[in-house]
């Protein structure tokens, strides 16, 4: 068979391939079933909202991450933990909490100004103080402060006047429950946001729950936050919101495969869209959620731009972005997150045709930027502008009917179709400061050749580490179920069958870890050794506070040959790199910090990976 007719038949293979708007039939990214799952339209209707406004308030915000006239590193919503803050202190810091300036129209004006369709408040945090009237503590806005009003009851309110969605966040630690002495984490010793559930805990989370789910009207989605509930204690969380609210979709974090979607961890975004589960995003603009007023944001125009390919990148990869604002403990609005927020709207207002109710991706790794679909249409979501101007899409096989911006009266864009690529001409395009999206009209069903490598005029065949598709492994026993890094894929174009010696060329810090190499039914063991300095360990989990840094290995890559492939067959093949362990996604920390860590992520750079024909 030759090329053309092998691309021929590969296109016809991918353009039945079953994915909502695209053409690739994705690797599956959790090897875990949910045991019960909420009905195709309740799912259908949470992810068509997209983009939602993540609110984290309460007294901490009154602190803005100050303790005794020091900075206080970290988590702001946290800083009773990261304080060690007394119970008696914390009370008085709550009892003088009185967010006068709480406008809760204008929260929910702001959002839908964004382009928002939903809103989720942290009715209680990780301090064990309630947002709304509670009858099970008197620790809460309405008895224990000078408020005196349910905060939550006019967000319901005001989400019905302006036609959002309402969505709560609930923390299942409660260090306001369990003082005098919460439990601490052996890894730091500071109160753990992970302790054990105790049963008076438990009945009394159950109560506050039914308060939740009956006094506020519909809820959209229930955000259960931390903790280390057993799998009856999950079970009875997740049969109390549906036995009031059967149609809100309950969040991964509720712990013991109980969830309906998955919680990535903060401000990721996936590398390869997931279709195994619905997903959210949760994203803020620092380091911190809840107010801290010493820190800084990017300058306004960065800071949109940033927000803005974050939520191209996410409904891109089929998930909902869950964008946080941070309150000053008097409940008014940061201006500088008023502003970004309402630059992202202006954004959204003109592009939103490609980000809701929209396919997934269906191109692999694209230098410059994102794809969304709908109908016959690929939406073209330019984060890196070409510096030639010539905008390349690569292996389209369909026609080009036409292509042209998402402004109003834009002008038809000049391109051709040249050898697999469709190659179109942004020079006359005026650039939108954010990004910039083209809409791209194509005939017939969608067929795409994924990109791949070839064999150069020896018949070697090299694949770049920089070109690897990263897929996680997900699920929803634990918090740390969301391992980003697990197996890395590349196509290749056999020229001919027969076997193949292959070379790899990496850095890694371990002294040695297995590996394997998969391409069809073949499958090839190796381990490599490393530089031996880097001993991985779980560490204490905080909340995912953003990283941002990464630490490099420093000298040459060590090049070795690990072994022989065999192809049966010629013609575009898919290779994955996986761990040689595994390594499972377990409900207790004490199982889970019990496997080998290596294996929680590939953890190893690659310059490439050479496979040459075999004499």
């Amino acid at each position: 068979m030759n090329k053309l007719s092998r691309l021929v038949l590969l296109a016809s293979i991918l353009s039945v391939a079953g994915l909502p708007g695209c053409a690739i039939s994705h690797i599956s990214h959790s090897d875990v079933v949910t045991k019960t799952q909420p009905s195709k339209s309740a799912i259908e209707k949470w992810q068509a909202m997209r983009f939602g406004l993540f609110i984290h308030f309460g007294a901490y915000a009154d602190l803005a991450g100050v303790w005794q006239g020091k900075e206080i590193e970290k988590l702001g919503e946290q800083i009773q933990r990261h304080a060690d803050i007394s119970q008696e202190d914390y009370q008085q810091v709550v009892k003088k909490f009185n967010p006068s300036n709480f406008d809760a129209d204008a929260v929910v004006k702001l959002a839908k100004q964004a382009g928002m369709r939903y809103i989720v408040l942290t009715t209680k945090h990780h301090d064990g103080f309630s947002l709304f009237d509670s009858q099970h503590t008197d620790f809460d806005i309405v008895d224990y402060t000078p408020y005196k009003k349910d905060l939550l009851q006019q967000l319901s309110q005001a989400t019905k006047r302006h036609g959002l969605k309402l969505g709560i966040y609930y923390s299942t630690p409660d260090w306001h429950f369990n003082a005098p002495h919460p439990e601490r984490d052996p890894a730091d010793g500071k109160i753990s946001v992970f302790g054990k559930v105790s049963k008076a805990n438990e009945d009394f989370q159950v109560a506050q729950l039914e308060e939740l789910m009956t006094n506020y009207g519909e809820i959209v989605e229930v955000f259960f936050d931390m903790g280390e509930p057993t799998l009856a204690q999950s079970k009875r969380f997740r049969e109390v919101v549906k036995k009031h609210q059967p149609n809100a979709l309950i969040n991964g974090r509720i712990m013991n495969d109980q969830g309906d979607f998955l919680t990535m961890p903060d401000n990721h975004v996936p590398d390869s869209p997931i279709t195994s589960y619905p997903w959210e995003t949760p994203g803020t603009f620092y380091h911190t959620w809840g107010y801290k007023s010493w820190v800084k944001g990017l300058p306004l125009a960065q800071q949109i731009g940033v927000q803005v390919r974050k939520l191209s990148d996410i409904a891109s990869m089929g998930g909902n972005f869950l964008l946080n604002i941070g309150p000053k403990g008097d409940g008014s609005i940061l201006a500088y997150e008023k502003e970004v927020l309402q630059g992202v709207g202006r954004w959204v207002d003109t592009n939103q045709e490609a980000i809701f109710n929209t396919g997934l991706n269906p191109f692999l790794k694209l230098d410059w930027g994102q794809v969304s679909t709908k109908g016959n249409n690929l939406y073209l979501h330019i984060h890196q502008w070409p510096k030639d101007n010539q905008l390349v899409v690569p292996g389209l096989v369909n026609a080009v009917v036409s292509a042209a911006t998402l402004a109003a009266s834009a002008p038809q864009l000049t391109l051709s179709q040249i050898n697999g690529d469709t190659v179109i001409d942004l020079s006359n395009v005026a650039k939108d400061p954010y990004l910039t999206i083209i809409k791209l009209n194509y005939g017939g069903n969608l067929a795409i050749i994924p990109e791949h490598a070839t064999a150069n005029s020896q018949g070697q065949i090299t694949l770049a580490g920089s070109r690897a598709t990263k897929h996680g492994k997900y699920g929803k026993q634990s918090y740390r179920s969301m391992l980003k890094d697990f197996y890395r894929s590349w196509y290749l174009d056999v020229p001919t069958p027969g076997t193949y010696q292959v070379t790899i060329s990496y850095q890694m810090k371990y002294a040695e870890k297995d590996f394997i190499l998969a391409a069809g039914d073949n499958e090839l063991i190796f381990s490599l050794n490393g530089k031996g300095k880097k001993v991985e360990t779980a560490g204490a989990f905080d909340g995912n506070e953003t990283i941002t840094g990464k630490e490099k290995l420093a000298g040459n890559f060590r090049t070795t040959v690990v072994g022989e492939l065999t192809f049966s067959a010629a013609g575009i093949q898919k290779l994955l790199l996986k761990q040689g362990q595994p390594f499972e996604l377990m409900a207790s920390t004490k199982d889970f910090k019990a496997q080998d860590q290596r294996y929680r992520t590939l953890n190893l750079e690659i310059a490439d990976i050479k496979l040459i024909r075999s004499p």
